[in-house]
């Protein structure tokens, strides 16, 4: 499951390697976003953006992919089997 170490986020995670379609200012960072359960397996994967082989991929690896926390921003994201 995804944890980010900076505001203890599991739930909602972005890709750096997905960039936004038409970056902005105010604009959502990544064009893949991953909705975690409790339990750390993806509930849903929202995409503005990624093809369907990055989707796929996500889904099978989802380690490779959220590696940006969505409620900090922040990139210091770690994987674990369950929440510590």
């Amino acid at each position: 499951m995804p944890y980010c170490k900076e505001c203890a986020n599991t739930r909602l995670f972005g890709s750096s390697k997905v960039p936004p379609v038409a970056p902005t200012a105010n604009g959502c960072v990544s064009a893949m976003l991953g909705h975690f359960r409790e339990d750390g397996q993806i509930e849903s994967i929202s995409s503005v953006g990624a093809d369907k082989k990055t989707l796929i991929a996500a889904r099978v690896s989802p380690e490779e992919y959220f590696d940006l926390c969505l409620s900090c921003y922040s990139q210091e994201i770690v994987w674990t089997q369950q929440r510590e």
